[in-house]
């Protein structure tokens, strides 16, 4: 049995666009295309952004800033408990940062899970 990766992520670029979100509460569809992807939040309300099926966003990246400090940012897998961060590393369906500006978080898939890595400040798995 072979330890070798089937998902090799090294030829991503860190950041190759920076998308700011809306002032409202509306909602952000993440694409597979939007991989490599920095995510500015900067809704007053809730903001959430849900990433795409497991199968299409195997060896993808994309990063979420929160830069409002008055409401959260919410990262969505669209299936239940395939996400894995939060303050506990668990499975989850939604991670959620806290409402203080300059939380982030970086998304990466393998075709299994979605995992939270270099998060900054506390993010909550539901």
């Amino acid at each position: 049995m072979s330890n070798a990766p089937d998902v090799l992520l090294g030829d991503i670029p860190p950041f190759r666009a920076v998308v700011r979100s809306a002032t409202d509460a509306s909602a952000t569809t993440v694409t597979a295309d939007d991989s490599g992807t920095l995510f500015v939040n900067l809704s007053t309300s809730v903001h959430t952004y849900t990433l795409p099926t497991i199968t299409l966003g195997k060896g993808k990246v994309w990063h979420f800033h929160n830069a409002e400090s008055t409401e959260t940012l919410v990262i969505t897998g669209g299936t239940a408990s395939v996400l894995m961060g939060g303050a506990d590393g668990n499975l989850a369906t939604t991670i959620t940062s806290d409402q203080v500006a300059g939380e982030s978080t970086t998304i990466i898939c393998d075709g299994t899970y979605y995992y939270a890595l270099e998060s900054n400040g506390t993010w909550t798995a539901t």
